[in-house]
């Protein structure tokens, strides 16, 4: 008899410990974290056609297929042979295992991966610093029109990915949850062979400990000091961050490449978009600027504490935007958590004894039916990409003997690699340092821009081809000119092949 109500007793714990884990699954901030991923895949279906996409896409196929990493380039004829390395090799390696599923449709799934995981990141981030789900859900849905237009896939998402890790590592570390810490080891050896920002995972950890070695509260600052044994405890993983930096296949080259784009790539930050200031005319500037304004006239009315290293991240993270856009996405993980620490005075607390979890269940599967319902077919990625790349004009140059050195765009380089290449070689891609360092990036601008020199440079590189946007200047100047004739033409591309070659005629 003791034995049935044994069984019975231990059945019916088993029963309440799966409704509990039920209810956690399907609660309001569960629901909640489920509208942000719906809201990234919006931002996020149409977005696979970056410049840079293709080409990283193209680098992690070839590691993939020789299992070795590349030393050199192999893909422009302009610096074929110039010592290169593939400074984000982990990052393109998960995107072209991804690729290798097949279609568009496969690395698409990818990016909207990433970028769920990311949103989710930052709303359980914001939550755990404002104590609310509902105010870390407004913030994070206030900053998403932002960040969507960085949804982009390239190893940098991932790079920020980890950038959240270890922000929310060093939070529970702050909380008494010491053995966080050491995710943060293993966390920088990824990190550091997927994507440059390691940097500023080291910057973020660094700061955490100097503000720690002071306590003051003084006006809306507050420095809380640590105890010697915490002390002690970033000190030795800060270290051990840094000596898994050089467990890499190039050794420290990796670790030092960020040192390398800021000081020696004056020409690259100068004349690519994402390295430009921030643009308040705009309305992505202009957002950005509405969202800064909120945050100021919230802590106006309110005037809470912030930790000194929180306004310092926020100061380097505005700072940061708007001198290089690229790094908005960055600015917005430092931002998003405080916006909601200001919003949670406003917002109820979440009360699990009113939450309806059932119908919390259905909300979150109509979203995942939703998100399933609406993603784009591999026909319906192809025409994006049409819109953008030459993707008629590539299938052209398949199927004829359009030979010589062609000039390309500078955007189209990486989609001419992944669809081309290395058989066919671009004149210049995505990979701006390798360009920059050789000069045929200022040799490229000349040319597009019809600089003084930019006939004479088509015959250094001995030009007898050029795949350009229709509506480029140099297009147009190429029709008037009796040594060029266009063989192909679409709505975005223009194949002009030299008249000294001998072209295949024209369909």
């Amino acid at each position: 008899m003791v034995t049935t109500h044994r069984v019975a007793a231990s059945g019916a714990a088993r029963e309440l410990a799966r409704a509990h884990v039920l209810r956690r699954v399907f609660s309001f901030p569960v629901y909640l974290g489920a509208l942000l991923v719906a809201g990234g895949f919006v931002g996020a279906r149409s977005n696979l056609a970056d410049p840079d996409t293709w080409w990283h896409l193209k680098v992690g196929e070839q590691i993939l297929r020789t299992r070795t990493w590349p030393t050199a380039d192999s893909y422009s004829f302009a610096v074929f042979g110039t010592p290169w390395m593939a400074y984000e090799w982990l990052g393109e390696v998960i995107m072209a295992s991804a690729a290798r599923l097949g279609g568009l449709r496969a690395p698409t799934v990818l990016l909207v991966a990433l970028v769920g995981t990311l949103l989710v990141l930052l709303y359980y981030y914001a939550a755990l610093r404002s104590g609310k789900s509902k105010a870390a859900f407004v913030a994070c849905a206030l900053v998403l029109p932002v960040a969507g237009a960085f949804f982009t896939l390239r190893p940098q998402l991932l790079g920020y990915i980890f950038l959240l890790v270890a922000l929310i590592c060093l939070e529970h570390f702050r909380r008494g949850r010491l053995w966080t810490l050491w995710v943060l080891p293993p966390l920088f050896l990824l990190w550091v062979n997927t994507h440059g920002t390691f940097v500023f995972g080291l910057m973020v950890l660094g700061l955490t400990w100097v503000c720690g070695q002071v306590g003051f509260s003084k006006g809306g600052l507050v420095a809380e000091r640590w105890m010697p044994a915490q002390s002690r405890r970033l000190v030795v993983i800060l270290l051990l961050c840094m000596l898994v930096l050089p467990l890499t296949p190039y050794g420290t080259r990796l670790a030092a490449y960020p040192l390398e784009m800021s000081l020696y790539q004056p020409f690259n930050t100068a004349n690519i978009q994402e390295w430009q200031p921030l643009a308040f005319n705009l309305l992505l500037g202009k957002v950005f600027l509405g969202l800064l304004l909120l945050f100021f006239l919230t802590y106006a009315l309110q005037q809470p504490r912030f930790r000194v290293d929180d306004v310092a991240l926020l100061l380097f993270g505005v700072f940061a935007a708007c001198v290089h856009l690229r790094f908005t996405l960055m600015f917005l993980l430092f931002f998003t958590p405080l916006l909601a620490v200001l919003l949670a005075r406003w917002m109820p607390a979440y009360q699990p004894a009113k939450d309806r979890f059932g119908l919390n269940a259905v909300l979150v599967a109509l979203i995942a039916g939703g998100l399933v319902f609406f993603f784009p077919s591999n026909g319906e990625l192809r025409k994006m990409v049409a819109k953008k790349y030459p993707q008629e004009a590539v299938e052209y140059l398949r199927a004829h003997a359009v030979t010589g050195p062609m000039l390309n765009e500078y955007g189209w380089g990486g989609y001419l690699i992944w669809t081309l290449g290395p058989e066919r070689k671009v004149f210049i891609d995505g990979r701006a340092d390798i360009y920059e360092y050789s000069g045929v990036f200022s040799d490229y601008l000349d040319i597009v821009r019809l600089e003084p020199d930019a006939f004479a440079l088509l015959r250094k590189y001995d030009i007898q081809a050029c795949l350009i946007a229709r509506k480029a200047a140099l297009s147009t100047v190429l029709a008037a000119l009796p040594d060029w004739h266009a063989v192909y033409t679409d709505e975005t591309a223009v194949l002009y092949v030299h008249k000294r070659r001998q072209a295949a005629p024209e369909d």
